[in-house]
């Protein structure tokens, strides 16, 4: 069986590049499309969890670098969000090199750190995709939030916003609530929305 070191020891940064030059404003999928249609990354490479992870990552290695060259170089910013990606000419009130790594943090540590890359296995991105999937699909915890707005199953959004609304109106400070309890309501009214 090839090490991973063997199957993903390239940099996707040019390729990367040149896309991005001509797609300022695009998303990570589009970038995984565009090498795979030139034959850089293979097409099964998406069919497995780690073959997934391992494109994201390599993905995200060549943007975050390309990121500090840019700015490091005055060619361009690229700001790498998790729905877009956008490259845009540099800002002359930015030019400081230390300035403008300011969204350097701790995700692009990551990102640039390849042992994660080399050292993360199949099981290991399964226990990842288990445990997101167990944390947004709860069914306790969408129950503790309804409980919060004093609600009960069977219920659908409308009837939640509408709770939620007056639930809001109630605590309120400004009308003589209760902060805690505001609080508490608004983290039940987040953790439901990711429910519908």
């Amino acid at each position: 069986m090839c090490q991973p070191e063997a199957m993903f020891n390239f940099d996707l940064s040019q390729q990367i590049e040149a896309f991005l030059l001509q797609n300022p404003d695009t998303r990570e999928y589009d970038i995984i499309q565009y090498l795979q249609e030139t034959g850089t990354l293979p097409r099964s490479a998406l069919q497995s969890p780690l073959g997934l992870f391992r494109c994201h990552f390599l993905v995200h290695n060549a943007l975050y670098r390309l990121q500090i060259l840019g700015l490091k170089e005055y060619r361009y910013q690229l700001e790498i969000d998790a729905l877009n990606i956008h490259l845009q000419p540099i800002k002359k009130e930015a030019t400081a090199f230390s300035k403008a790594l300011e969204h350097y943090n701790v995700l692009s540590e990551f990102y640039l750190d390849l042992s994660h890359l080399t050292n993360t296995t199949e099981h290991d991105v399964n226990a990842l995709l288990d445990q997101f999937w167990q944390k947004y699909f709860n069914p306790s915890q969408r129950k503790a939030a309804l409980t919060v707005l004093s609600l009960t199953d069977p219920v659908d959004f409308k009837t939640i916003k509408k709770q939620y609304r007056r639930l809001v109106m109630i605590h309120h400070p400004d009308r003589g609530g209760d902060t805690q309890q505001l609080i508490e309501v608004h983290q039940a009214m987040k953790c439901l929305e990711q429910y519908y």
